[in-house]
């Protein structure tokens, strides 16, 4: 059978580390072969190098220099992922220290390597179950490690390296932390794997553990000694797994790694709840800040609606003329052609003038404007009490007023009815005819329920002096309308007066820089909120990186016992997307009940899609981001040294 091909084969390898730059050479140009179902027994004091051959042989390290090849294979044209699957197939590994999950029974214990196999939860359940049951733990399969003795939770390790269906059990000093009783059964329990094809590599210090070998390595300062080879039996079937080519499985599913997220996680439940705190905050405050600035324009935008909406302004002078006191630019000729044109709704021109109102001993010092019916439907303004003046006040030049609730308050402090009543102004009597609609300060913060509004006829006859306008207001039928709109009128003034002597504004440039300047603040308002989210995020790293720092044991256990790098990067991403899931969805939550009681308080909010979906986009984002940089480290994780940790 001298064509067979060995399990395990070493040439010349050797593995040397430096420390404080002088060179250590744990293993120096070893040869060895292992064929299938050998019982061996590597044997050496501390140093010697034995543990540093195990962990090359277990694909757990690699050599400085040298050939190792498993079924003829080379190790060293695998890659990362192609020796997962080593480690997860090939290798078993019973440690010293049995490196058992605390949190886990001793079912999950057995059966983690086999989430990386892509077994079924309850496949390798059942199969936990099996191999423990074989082992004499049938009744312990829910204990955690703490409730098991030693030996117990030795053969949960060994149970563990064999649920995989492992060729190779690689045993560290397995007795070593074992009283001689429960030594003894494991030993048993090693020979009778090995009678049944298993390859058992037994690493020990103690001559009388290794002389339950068939074959005794004894190494020492890096050099094997002796190699008493005493089983050949096994070649004869050497040659067919030599074959099998060694490839990469497929990575473990997302189901099984929210699944650890969340065990995890609920396992660490204080640190996990501070570091869900921090996104909590942030993602409230982003919530918080952007429904109070959108409550904010919202509220600004409702008050340029009560001076009216779709208005287009006309005021006397232009770009190239000179004012000089007043403009005599517009007259009620050129509001009568406007109001004739396509598209404008309402016309009302204005002129005002300051003046005293008084009725009995009390009166009101104000603004009196003079206007046409058109001013009711021009400003969407209500009545409410009596009526607006008619087409028939406006011919016959009634001496009649319309006024403000400020101005009613004012004039008739005690709740007397004021339509009706004549008040005394510009050297003449007036009849209250209606009071208009309450409507509050303006966007510039201006009462605007301090109308005193008389027929423009009226007023040029007897209060103003002049017959020419201050302003004419224009509403327009609709918004898509205005630019159009504009555009007629004044092509009308230009064609009447010769020349451009106006100017011409309309809300909506107004409700456009207003809403424009609002959202600047809000974003500023959601910026501001953001940096907490961003702390937050900086938290999640923070804590994510504590977590590695805590959980290398885990990490270099589940590496050896077969989790690909890509594994541990998705397992720790997912830890931290989770985190800030949770945060993200409990912040939008906590965001609208903060938003709800700012309301209490007279402030104005608006709830909105878009900030709870922003702040929680940002959240996975801050997931993302600042979770990755510990799961790298995780990936990067050194198994060797995390399982050297105590």
């Amino acid at each position: 059978m001298t064509g067979s091909v060995p399990l395990l084969q070493l040439n010349d390898v050797c593995r040397y580390y430096t420390n404080s730059e002088v060179e250590v050479r744990a293993l120096d140009k070893v040869s060895l072969s292992v064929d299938k179902g050998e019982f061996i027994a590597i044997m050496g004091q501390s140093g010697s190098g034995k543990s540093t051959l195990m962990n090359i042989l277990g694909c757990l390290d690699k050599p400085t220099s040298g050939d190792y090849l498993i079924n003829g294979q080379p190790v060293a044209e695998l890659d990362a992922d192609c020796l997962s699957a080593l480690r997860l197939k090939t290798f078993g590994f019973v440690f010293q220290r049995y490196q058992l999950l605390s949190d886990y029974s001793a079912q999950e214990n057995v059966a983690m390597p086999a989430i990386y196999s892509g077994m079924s939860k309850n496949e390798r359940l059942n199969k936990a179950n099996e191999l423990l049951g074989r082992l004499g733990l049938a009744e312990r399969g829910l204990h955690k490690p703490t409730e098991l003795s030693g030996g117990q939770q030795q053969r949960v390790s060994v149970a563990r390296a064999l649920i995989n269906g492992a060729e190779v059990i690689l045993a560290d000093e397995p007795t070593g932390a074992l009283d001689s009783a429960s030594g003894e059964q494991l030993l048993d329990l090693l020979k009778q794997l090995n009678q049944e094809g298993v390859t058992i590599i037994l690493i020990t210090h103690d001559p009388e553990v290794a002389e339950h070998a068939d074959r005794l390595i004894q190494v020492k300062d890096g050099i094997i000694l002796s190699d008493s080879k005493t089983f050949d039996a096994g070649l004869e079937s050497q040659s067919e797994s030599a074959t099998a080519k060694i490839t990469a499985l497929p990575g473990i599913g997302t189901f099984e790694s929210v699944i650890m997220a969340f065990t995890s996680l609920h396992a660490n439940w204080f640190r996990t709840l501070l570091t869900l705190l921090g996104i909590i905050i942030g993602v409230a405050s982003v919530v918080t800040m952007m429904a109070i600035g959108e409550g904010g324009k919202q509220d600004v935008l409702k008050r340029i609606e009560t001076i009216g909406t779709n208005l287009v302004l006309i005021r006397p002078g232009g770009a190239n003329i000179r004012r000089s006191g007043d403009n005599a630019s517009l007259t009620l000729d050129d509001a009568e052609a406007i109001a004739e044109l396509e598209g404008a709704a309402f016309t009302a021109p204005e002129r005002s003038t300051r003046t005293t109102m008084r009725y009995g001993q009390y009166d009101f010092n104000g603004r009196i404007k003079g206007t046409n019916s058109d001013y009711k439907g021009a400003k969407d303004w209500e009545m409410s009490k009596g009526v607006f003046f008619s087409e028939a006040d406006i011919e016959n030049y009634a001496p009649v007023v319309v006024i403000g609730a400020t101005v009613a308050e004012q004039l008739f402090p005690n709740g007397e009815e004021p339509v009706g009543k004549y008040v005394w102004m510009k050297s003449a009597f007036y009849q209250i005819i209606g009071v208009l609609q309450a409507k509050g300060a303006s966007a510039g913060g201006h009462d605007m329920d301090d109308e005193v509004l008389i027929p423009i006829t009226t007023g040029i006859m007897k209060a103003f002096g002049r017959d020419y306008l201050h302003s004419i207001v224009v509403k327009v039928e609709s918004t898509d309308k205005v630019q159009a709109t504009i555009e007629r009128i004044k092509a009308k003034l230009i064609e009447r007066h010769g020349k451009e002597d106006f100017m011409i504004h309309s809300t909506d440039s107004l409700v456009e820089a207003v809403t424009e300047t609002q959202d600047t603040l809000t974003w500023l308002l959601a910026s501001v909120a953001g940096i907490s989210l961003f702390v937050g995020g900086i938290g999640v790293m923070n804590i994510m990186l504590v977590n590695v720092s805590e959980r290398r044991r885990e990490i270099g256990l589940r590496i050896a016992t077969g989790a690909k790098p890509g594994d541990i990067l998705k397992q720790f991403n997912i830890e931290a997307w989770v985190v800030c899931i949770l945060g993200g969805v409990i912040g939008v939550a906590f965001g609208f009940i903060a938003s709800l009681i700012i309301q209490l308080f007279e402030i104005s909010v608006s709830f909105t899609l878009m900030p709870p979906v922003v702040a929680f986009i940002t959240s996975l984002l801050v997931g993302l981001i600042f979770g990755y940089a510990p799961a790298h480290k995780a990936a990067k994780l050194n198994p060797i040294d995390a399982l050297a940790e105590d």
